[in-house]
């Protein structure tokens, strides 16, 4: 099994109208109680899960309500943009890319039988792909998470399998 880079972002629903210290005190606090590998606008992006609870502690102090949300990180190079890359991907000032697996679904087309064609199941799914980028050794395509049956169905008519792997 490949290791992807997976992040950790939690979300915050800062009030509108508060003084500015009241933001200052927030990410201040933030600092003291965590390491942040990115962010952007209000998503905090975390190298590991354990951040989690001292920030949101933090944050139900101030009455901030937050979500947490698992990110996949898109290699910065050799990365395709697929038509839907912009509607899912957050890129962020540190010219890092992120995808929520929440939302989407990392897979890879398996070519085990002799007559299997995965070029042309490629060439079908085209429309549907966020983003393809190789992790180790294999190519990986990023599809929107409701989209994985489509995906399975694609790759079968192709005498093809679909190995998930976010």
């Amino acid at each position: 099994m490949m290791n992807l880079d997976i992040k950790y972002g939690l979300d915050m629903q800062l009030p509108d109208g508060k003084l500015p210290g009241f933001y200052a005190q927030i990410v201040k606090g933030i600092a003291d109680r965590a390491p942040l590998f990115d962010r952007h606008k209000e998503l905090l992006i975390f190298d590991t899960a354990e951040s989690y609870s001292p920030v949101e502690e933090l944050l139900r102090h101030y009455r901030v309500p937050s979500e947490r949300i698992t990110l996949l990180v898109l290699p910065s190079e050799g990365t395709e943009h697929g038509e839907l890359y912009e509607d899912y991907v957050i890129e962020t000032r540190a010219e890092n890319a992120f995808a929520d697996l929440a939302l989407t679904a990392a897979f890879s087309l398996q070519s085990l039988k002799p007559s299997a064609e995965p070029a042309p199941a490629l060439m079908q799914l085209k429309e549907h792909l966020i983003a393809s980028f190789t992790a180790g050794d294999e190519r990986l395509h990023l599809i929107d998470r409701q989209l994985t049956e489509l995906a399975e169905r694609i790759a079968q008519a192709y005498r093809c399998t679909v190995e998930w792997h976010a």
